[in-house]
């Protein structure tokens, strides 16, 4: 089955940067589940209301979701979630790692180097991570 972006997704990838957008749109046409984009670009009061929440913990200007590029929105993060069931299972974490892999896979056939907000470090392990990010990826340039 293949599935596509809704409109707020779309409107939420058109503030990410270039790159990242690719990888974005290849995944939805090979991910096993149909996807959101919960986040791309993020202003001031939401970046806020975020890190408040616990939800974030990088306060306005340090996330990669407030990178700006010649003042236009540009984020370098984006958040997704699987939508299955007219639902989003936040608690799936299998589901969001699985989905984590599918970004992977596209982000290596071009050549975009991807951190995943279940393994920060990078180092292919989610059980030495303090802060779980399940539906966060970003670039790293």
């Amino acid at each position: 089955m293949s599935f596509q972006y809704g409109s707020k997704s779309m409107e939420r990838l058109d503030t990410c940067h270039t790159d990242l957008r690719s990888v974005a749109l290849g995944v939805i046409k090979r991910t096993p589940v149909d996807l959101t984009i919960v986040h791309g670009w993020r202003g001031e009061e939401l970046q806020g209301e975020l890190v408040r929440n616990g939800v974030s913990k990088a306060p306005w200007p340090t996330s990669k979701h407030n990178h700006e590029s010649d003042g236009l929105p540009c984020s370098l993060a984006l958040d997704f979630a699987p939508f299955v069931n007219n639902m989003i299972p936040w608690d799936d974490t299998h589901l969001f790692a699985l989905i984590a892999g599918v970004f992977f896979a596209e982000a290596s056939d071009l050549n975009v180097k991807l951190r995943w907000g279940g393994d920060w470090d990078m180092d292919g392990l989610t059980t030495d991570q303090t802060f779980m990010d399940w539906g966060h990826l970003e670039l790293v340039l």
